[in-house]
C-alpha cells in the first residue's frame, strides 16, 4: 500500500505542473458541486477561528475568511503554499507549510477537504484534530463515498481484481466509517453527501466512459469496448431512472463532528 509520504511527493509534482494541467478533461470540462461552498453553508463563519487542514491553493481558506473567519490555511505541498500565498490574499488569511502536529493554538472549527482518504490512519488524524478544538468545536471533513451505484461497482472492480480505481485515495470511506470513528471519539456527528449525479446520475456515466476502460488497462484486465458499451447502456437503462436523491446517493460525503 502507498503511504502518505509518497503522497506528499506527488501533490508537490501536482501543484509544480499545475492543478488545472494535471487533472483530467472530464474535470475541467463538467460543473461539479463546490465542496468549498457547501461547507460554507453549514454554518455562520464571522468572527470563528478556523484552520484548514489541506488547504491545497487556499480556495475554501479564501471563501471562508471572505465571510468573516479568521483563517489559518496549512499543506504539506509547499509549492501549494507558495501559490496561495501570492493569489489568495485577504486580511484575515494566512497561510503555512506546517504539519498539524506542530500547531498549538486551538480552533473553533477545523475544515479539512478531501484529505482524510490519503492519510495512512484516518482515526489517528481525527483525534488529532480533535485536541486542536476549543470547547463545542466543529470539525468538518469531505471524503469521497462509495455507497452508490459508482461506488458499488468501482468497489467491486477494486475488492475482486485489486483494480487502482482512484490515484492518491489510501482508504475508501463511507458515512458508516465516519458515525463509528464520531462514537469512538465521543463526539455527534451530521451528513449528508453532494455530487449526487455523479454517483448515481448522468455525470456518472459521462465519468465511467472514461474511467472504466482505463480502470481495466491499468489492472491489466482485457478491455472489451463491447462488454464496456453493454454496461454503460445497463446503467443508462435501468440505474438512471430510479430515485438518486438518498442521503447516501451522491458521491462526496460532508460530515460534521461536533464536541459534546
Amino acid at each position: 500500500m502507498r503511504k502518505n509520504k509518497d503522497l506528499q511527493n506527488f501533490y508537490q509534482k501536482v501543484y509544480l505542473k499545475g492543478e488545472k494541467k494535471h487533472y483530467t478533461h472530464f474535470v475541467t470540462k463538467h460543473t461539479t458541486t463546490s465542496e468549498a461552498d457547501e461547507i460554507l453553508k453549514e454554518m455562520n463563519w464571522k468572527s470563528k477561528r478556523v484552520l484548514d487542514v489541506g488547504c491545497g491553493t487556499g480556495n475554501f481558506a479564501l471563501k471562508a475568511a471572505k465571510k468573516g473567519a479568521n483563517v489559518l490555511g496549512i499543506d504539506f505541498a509547499e509549492e501549494a503554499i507558495n501559490i496561495a500565498k501570492k493569489t489568495r490574499k485577504h486580511p484575515n488569511l494566512n497561510f503555512e507549510n506546517v504539519d498539524v502536529k506542530n500547531i498549538k493554538e486551538k480552533f473553533d472549527i477545523i475544515v479539512s477537504i478531501g484529505t482524510l482518504e490519503h492519510m495512512d490512519e484516518p482515526f489517528k488524524t481525527l483525534k488529532k484534530l480533535k485536541l486542536h478544538l476549543k470547547p463545542k468545536g466543529k470539525i468538518i471533513i469531505t471524503t469521497p463515498n462509495w455507497t452508490n451505484p459508482r461506488g458499488y461497482i468501482l468497489m467491486t472492480l477494486l475488492h475482486l481484481f485489486d483494480a487502482p480505481i482512484t490515484l492518491a485515495d489510501l482508504h475508501y470511506l463511507t458515512p458508516i466509517d465516519h458515525e463509528k470513528w464520531a462514537k469512538k471519539l465521543d463526539m455527534k456527528i451530521k451528513w449528508r453527501t453532494i455530487e449526487k449525479s455523479w454517483g448515481h446520475g448522468e455525470v456518472l456515466i459521462k465519468d465511467f466512459k472514461r474511467r472504466i476502460p482505463n480502470v481495466l488497462s491499468d489492472a491489466g484486465l482485457p478491455k472489451k469496448e463491447k462488454n464496456i458499451v453493454s454496461l454503460i447502456k445497463w446503467l443508462e437503462n435501468n440505474v438512471l431512472k430510479l430515485d438518486n436523491s438518498l442521503p447516501q446517493s451522491g458521491a462526496v460525503g460532508l460530515y460534521v463532528y461536533s464536541k459534546k
